[in-house]
């Protein structure tokens, strides 16, 4: 395995980890293996553990090449700049797709929580003019081809901060104040890649309708979705393994739910179908 932390930026401490395969005569990987660019939750406050290693080796053994992106949390999150880290480990990957034997048509973006939020802008903002131009790249090099929206929230100031059952006082300022660019709903168009959704319907910080609402809209527009609404489970369940299960009150969660650990593998020919 191919272990790197690479600084994107000189400026600023925001780094992109490397899960990458050897690929030494591995058959069928000629062409280049799917890239997961996995993006943790933790509310723009702080990025969750349990949502980045552990979901990186989980798509790992599924045959991608996973990446990790530590991107800017807390009072110093905003709009662009979080939007051009995250285009930015996009152009990261595709530069060095050869060197890291990765089809560049077959870049996923995988977010959970505020990290779903941050897929989500890019699935449906990557062509705004700001952001290609801050990386000096063609607007359709930085666009995912396809995400992965675990638990993630399309209308942050309609259903979090305007209703009081699903306030978080923990997220950073960033969703708080709500820039437009956060009601991500607002930005779907023809132009969005195509979408992985999977929620469960006891979250108690992201209602479901956002999920819902995503959805109905990529119907309306016939592009390639595919959603998942579990009964049981909760938020922040991550990849719903051991190497994600954060204390034994989760542990009890998951196995009550064993629905809820199905997602990895959908997720999986889902994208192996694109």
């Amino acid at each position: 395995m191919i272990h790197k932390r690479i600084k994107l930026f000189e400026d600023k401490e925001v780094f992109l980890s490397t899960y990458i395969h050897d690929d030494i005569g591995t058959y069928g990987t000629e062409n280049g293996r799917g890239a997961i660019i996995v993006l943790p939750g933790g509310a723009f406050a702080f990025l969750s553990p349990f949502e980045a290693e552990p979901v990186a080796l989980t798509f790992m053994q599924k045959g991608f090449h996973a990446f990790v992106l530590e991107y800017t949390v807390g009072d110093n999150c905003k709009y662009p700049d979080v939007l051009v880290e995250c285009s930015r480990a996009i152009q990261i990957v595709r530069d060095n797709a050869e060197q890291w034997n990765v089809d560049p048509n077959k870049v996923t973006l995988m977010g959970f929580s505020a990290g779903a939020c941050l897929a989500g802008m890019s699935a449906t903002q990557w062509n705004a003019p700001e952001i290609s131009a801050a990386l000096g790249v063609e607007p359709e090099y930085i666009r995912p081809d396809s995400a992965v929206i675990a638990y993630g929230c399309w209308d942050n100031s309609g259903t979090i901060w305007n209703d009081p059952e699903f306030a978080n006082p923990g997220a950073s300022d960033f969703p708080k104040n709500c820039p437009p660019q956060l009601d991500l709903i607002n930005y779907v168009g023809k132009h969005v890649c195509p979408l992985f959704i999977w929620h469960n319907q006891q979250d108690r910080y992201v209602p479901v309708r956002n999920c819902l609402m995503i959805a109905e809209e990529m119907c309306k527009l016939k592009i390639p979705v595919e959603l998942h609404l579990y009964a049981g489970g909760e938020h922040g369940l991550s990849v719903a393994n051991p190497l994600s299960v954060q204390d034994q009150r989760q542990q009890a969660v998951v196995e009550a739910n064993p629905n809820v650990s199905m997602w990895v593998e959908m997720a999986v020919n889902w994208i192996t179908r694109l």
